[in-house]
């Protein structure tokens, strides 16, 4: 006969939200531009300037307000409209917008970069762009704790009403592997993930991963302990209030820029 198995719903915890302060309308500004001229050698691509192909480039930092922070900028739903030179030579061709945007640790800065095969006219002095940068912003961010998620599979926990279920627990020599299952929307919506023992004492982790289907994600952490404890506590910090911006930006540029 086989064994019954008990699945138990982990408590939650809540810490006070840490608001931000201030009202700053967001920008959007150049802060690096980059040209490359045609290549050489086979195939026009054996020699080739920065070891980049031929075309323009434009880095974009967009400034947060100070009563937010930016979650994260969407490239797939930024738009370049208008790219000339002031010779009038169009230069949107085959646009393509940098797929790993990068954010500052505090969330006010975020950089992204946009690249045009086209190149400007030889005599050209002045860049023109026009376009819209998708970004998310959040106003604070709260931090929820479950204090005694057991490591077990089936185990579930719940955090604003969405549920976390241990999906994997798995220790080797390089240490130990847990996979939990959550919604799309609260993986949306996880700024950092934390671990402790049960005492207290942090658990290094070491890598992360992510898989999505349908409306779930399974969350893949690779922790530094060498066996499976009975539970761990985790800390999971959850952006509050946010919202969807899309911030329109006309950049006219010469060798100098904005700093």
């Amino acid at each position: 006969m086989r064994p019954a198995y008990v699945v138990a719903m982990a408590g939650i915890f809540f810490l006070p939200p840490m608001t931000l302060t201030g009202e700053v309308n967001p920008t959007v500004i150049l802060s690096g531009l980059q040209v490359v001229g045609r290549g050489y050698g086979s195939n026009g691509t054996e020699l080739q300037a920065f070891n980049q192909p031929s075309g323009v480039t434009l880095a974009l930092v967009i400034r947060a307000p100070e009563n937010k922070k930016i979650v994260d900028v969407v490239d797939s739903k930024c738009i370049l409209e208008k790219f000339t030179d002031d010779r009038g030579n169009n230069l949107l061709d085959n646009v393509d917008w940098d797929g790993f945007p990068k954010i500052s640790k505090d969330g006010r800065y975020a950089l992204i970069e946009v690249t045009s095969k086209g190149r400007p006219s030889p005599d050209a002095s002045r860049l023109l762009a026009v376009g819209t940068i998708h970004c998310r912003m959040a106003a604070s961010e709260r931090t929820e704790v479950i204090e005694n998620l057991k490591l077990e599979v089936g185990v579930k926990a719940k955090i604003r009403q969405e549920i976390i279920e241990v999906m994997k627990v798995q220790a080797d020599d390089e240490g130990l592997n847990l996979v939990l299952q959550i919604s799309r929307k609260l993986k949306n919506e996880m700024k950092d993930i934390r671990f402790y023992s049960v005492e207290g004492e942090s658990v290094d982790l070491w890598g992360q991963g992510a898989f999505s289907f349908g409306n779930a994600s399974q969350m893949e952490y690779h922790l530094d302990l060498k066996s499976i404890p009975e539970s761990l506590r985790i800390e999971i910090d959850v952006w509050q209030e946010t919202e969807i911006m899309n911030l329109p930006f006309e950049i006219e540029s010469g060798l100098g820029f904005q700093e």
